[in-house]
C-alpha cells in the first residue's frame, strides 16, 4: 500500500485531489485508523485510463542493504521484554523497536495482530518472526528487524507447540523486500552456531557477530 502523499507524486496532482478521488469512488483505498492508504496497482491503472505518465517510486534505496546484523543493530536487540500474553509481549516489543514513528505505531500493531489470527508465526524452538501481512509502504522506508527476548515464555500456538520467548519483529515497505528478508532469516536459524547463540540469549555484541558471520556463509 502507498500513502495519499504518494500517490499524488505518482498522479502529480496535490493530495487535496487524491481525496477527492477516493470521496468520488474513482480510486479505491483502505482506511486505517484516520489514514487512507491505496493498493499501487490501482493508482496506475488510473493512470493508464487518463493517459498520463506513470512515475514510478525509486526502491533502489530500500533493497540496498539486507545485511540482517545491520537492520538488528539499527532496529535494536532487546531483552527482558515484558508480556504474560501473545499480544502485550508483541506490542511491548514492537514499541521498542528504533525508527518507527509513534503516531503509525498502533496501525502496525494491528496489522502484526491479523497475521497472528491468520496463522501463529511461531517457527520452533521458541522463536516466532511476528511480521504484518501486507506491504507497509506508507509507514515506513526502509524495512526493519529487531529481536526481542521476553522474561519468560508464553503461549504462542507454535508449528512446534513449545513456547515463545524470542521474536524477531519484521517490518518490511513491500513484498520483495519482506521475502528476502524472511528467507535470509529462515537460513540463519537453521546456521547450527548462529542459532545456538540466538537461543541462548548472548550479548547483543556476541549475537551481532553471529549473525555477520552466517551471513557470510549465507554469500550475502
Amino acid at each position: 500500500m502507498i500513502s495519499v502523499k504518494e500517490a499524488a507524486d505518482i498522479l502529480g496532482v496535490s493530495p487535496k485531489k487524491v481525496y477527492q478521488l477516493i470521496d468520488q469512488g474513482r480510486l479505491p483505498s483502505h482506511r486505517l485508523g484516520k489514514q487512507y492508504y491505496l493498493e499501487r496497482n490501482e493508482v496506475t491503472n488510473f493512470m493508464a485510463e487518463t493517459g498520463k505518465p506513470v512515475v514510478e517510486v525509486n526502491q533502489a534505496e530500500i533493497e540496498a542493504d539486507l545485511h540482517l546484523s545491520d537492520m538488528l543493530a539499527r532496529a535494536g536487540i532487546y531483552y527482558n521484554v515484558a508480556g504474560d500474553t501473545k499480544t502485550t509481549a508483541l506490542h511491548n516489543a514492537l514499541s521498542l523497536i528504533k525508527g518507527i514513528d509513534l503516531k503509525v505505531m498502533e496501525p502496525i500493531f494491528q496489522m502484526f495482530l491479523s497475521r497472528e489470527e491468520l496463522a501463529s508465526t511461531g517457527v520452533g524452538n521458541g522463536i516466532a518472526i511476528p511480521h504484518a501481512r501486507g506491504t507497509l509502504v506508507g509507514y515506513i522506508n526502509q524495512p526493519l528487524l529487531s529481536l526481542s527476548f521476553l522474561d519468560h515464555p508464553i503461549e504462542y500456538d507454535a508449528i512446534d507447540g513449545k513456547p515463545v520467548e524470542i521474536l524477531f519483529l519484521l517490518i518490511s515497505p513491500n513484498v520483495q523486500t519482506h521475502l528476502r528478508i524472511l528467507a535470509k532469516l529462515a537460513y540463519l536459524l537453521q546456521d547450527p552456531q548462529c542459532r545456538e547463540t540466538i537461543i541462548n540469549k548472548a550479548p547483543q555484541e556476541t549475537i551481532l557477530a553471529a549473525i555477520a558471520l552466517a551471513e557470510k556463509r549465507f554469500g550475502k
